[in-house]
């Protein structure tokens, strides 16, 4: 009889065992897709803004990184320094170059926009697409967590086949039109974010890539056009420090297939404004170069079409799914802890006598049947989460 008692005991300690072990699956499952559909994408991975001309990137170049909200639209002005007394390179008879941008995320995968050379109101198509994304893998384990984004896209589709690298029209030699490329980026998280819900507060970004016409093309000048030629190829690293949950600071240097650009971004809900060196390499305007040194400006606004239609719907849905979460994991791990207590209490069943064990163990059984029951409309109600529409 003692046999079997113990025998009865130790069925209804792993019973018990697997329904900690459930509720345990439970957390964790529900902790990651709640995570996943309710963290804002910026507490995941760096943001990028419009290059000084085309699509989203460092300064110049392009990285393969694509607004993870579709309808996401960014309007950039940039105005870059430029020397009348220049012997060589584009004629101009302004100081002053002006450029506009406007582009806008599909899906989150890719990004389309249109450029406008004001020099003389032309203008050129772009687009870029994601063929992998490093979120894809951040939930995975061995080489694939570790795969940086990678991304095609295309520059100056259009017929302005004689555009530099400066975004001057009509010059003979160049062939530029349409310029492809292959990017591959990857963001490093360096530190915990300044407060629940915002980006880390550090993040390093590595980026290379290579493409041919605007990376690489100089019409024929060789070294008149760039001292620093790379052949098509391109790279870049960019800094980032959250100032707090709605800005960020970012620091910036890259070679664009011609020469060195650095330079710095802040952002504030939104609002875009940068500083750059370009050229840094080139000196001052020589007689035998098309390139020197220059400083360029840059403003913008990114915003999200869907969210100015619906207004704060979604911010609201997100906060609402983030207290449920929290609500229903602490419910979850109380239930966990009264499991625990109750099998320490199947342990002190086995000294006592056979009467009071029979009744303790029915007692137990009873618990553990109500807590099973608690357990399960815990499931069931993390199982009929919907996401955010």
């Amino acid at each position: 009889m003692r046999r079997r008692n113990l025998i009865g005991v130790s069925a209804e300690r792993s019973v018990i065992r697997r329904a900690a072990t459930s509720v345990a699956a439970s957390v964790a499952a529900s902790a990651l897709a709640i995570g996943v559909l309710a963290a804002p994408a910026a507490a995941q991975r760096a943001s990028f803004t419009p290059t000084l001309y085309w699509d989203s990137g460092l300064i110049d170049t392009p990285v393969a990184w694509v607004a993870p909200l579709g309808s996401d639209v960014a309007i950039h002005a940039t105005r870059v320094q430029l020397d009348t007394t220049a012997k060589l390179g584009p004629k101009v008879t302004d100081n002053q170059s002006y450029n506009f941008s406007l582009s806008a995320s599909l899906w989150g995968r890719a990004e389309v926009g249109v450029s406008i050379f004001t020099s003389d109101l032309k203008g050129g198509l772009f687009a870029k697409g994601m063929l992998w994304d490093q979120m894809d893998g951040a939930f995975r384990k061995g080489l694939v967590y570790w795969m940086p984004s990678v991304a095609v896209g295309m520059r100056n589709v259009g017929n302005e086949k004689g555009l530099t690298r400066w975004a001057e029209p009509g010059t003979a030699g160049f062939n530029t039109s349409p310029t492809l490329y292959a990017v591959a980026t990857r963001t490093f998280a360096l530190g915990t974010a300044v407060e629940k819900g915002a980006r880390a507060g550090t993040q390093l970004t590595l980026n290379a890539g290579i493409g041919n016409g605007l990376f690489s093309d100089d019409g024929g000048l060789g070294k008149a056009y760039s001292d620093h030629a790379t052949g098509g190829f391109f790279g870049g690293a960019k800094l980032d420090f959250a100032t707090s949950r709605f800005s960020n600071l970012a620091l910036m240097a890259e070679h664009n297939g011609w020469d060195v650009n650095v330079g710095a971004v802040y952002e504030l809900r939104g609002l875009r404004v940068g500083a750059y060196l370009l050229e840094a390499g080139a000196g001052s305007p020589k007689a035998t170069s098309w390139s020197y040194t220059k400083a360029a400006f840059s403003i913008g606004w990114q915003t999200n079409l869907l969210a100015l239609t619906r207004g704060n719907r979604m911010e609201a849905r997100v906060q609402q799914m983030e207290r449920e979460r929290d609500q229903l994991i602490g419910e979850i791990r109380a239930g966990e802890a009264r499991v625990q207590t109750l099998e320490g209490q199947l342990h002190r069943v086995e000294g006592a006598t056979e009467a009071d064990r029979r009744a303790q163990r029915d007692l137990l059984e009873q618990k553990l049947r109500e807590e099973q029951e608690a357990l399960k409309r815990l499931q069931e109600r993390l199982n009929a989460r919907k996401p955010p529409q």
